[in-house]
């Protein structure tokens, strides 16, 4: 048997070569696929988001959704501008512009930001025309917590109200303690109770005019 480079035998040389070999062919046989191939890197499916601009013109929209651009609003009249109330009228959880409802959230003066003292109130109104924010005069009041528990969780809880609007406002109580209130057109009287942190059910009271 002859004999390759260096003592070594030929076959040794042919072992190891295969393997090589056969990969290499295998790459030269393998199929490809030109709409993978011409990709191109980090591509991706583009995501249909309708712009909070259009959500905002003045449709119908989820009380949510008002809070988070009016809480943008305030913060460009004064940075961490205290929050001061909330109060909405809404039918099938959605403030129905068409029909006259309308979103209302108040603002006072931030007790952090120093630097841009501002006096008075800043009011945010969203209705048919739309949303907007602008200063106005009036009494501060006590500085609510942002609340936590969402008005869409609230309202999921308003099972035996009746039909019609729903009026949901955030503030305090006479105990002091911040709770979304709730009572409906088909029950005026009735005022329910809840926790603005939790969402918990703080109970009923009426009538309402008392408050």
């Amino acid at each position: 048997m002859s004999e390759g480079k260096k003592g070594i035998p030929i076959w040794v040389w042919l072992a190891l070569a295969a393997p090589i070999a056969l990969v290499a062919f295998g790459k030269l046989a393998a199929p490809r696929h030109p709409a993978v191939d011409a990709a191109p890197p980090h591509s991706a499916t583009p995501t249909s988001q309708t712009p909070a601009s259009a959500l905002l013109s003045g449709n119908a929209v989820d009380l949510s959704t008002v809070m988070g651009r009016a809480r943008k609003l305030a913060d460009g009249w004064q940075r961490e501008a205290a929050l001061l109330g909330i109060e909405a009228t809404l039918v099938d959880g959605k403030i129905q512009t068409q029909d006259g409802a309308t979103a209302k959230l108040t603002f006072g003066p931030s007790p952090f930001d120093t630097r841009q003292t501002r006096s008075g109130l800043f009011v945010v109104v969203y209705d048919k025309s739309g949303i907007t924010g602008a200063p106005a005069p009036g009494a501060v009041g006590k500085t609510l917590p942002e609340p936590m528990c969402a008005p869409e969780r609230v309202l999921s809880r308003l099972t035996d109200v009746g039909e019609g609007p729903i009026t949901l406002r955030y503030g305090f109580d006479e105990a002091g303690r911040p709770l979304w209130m709730a009572n409906s057109q088909s029950h005026p009287q009735v005022l329910r109770l809840f926790d603005a942190q939790d969402c918990s059910v703080h109970g009923l009271v009426g009538p309402r005019n008392k408050r």
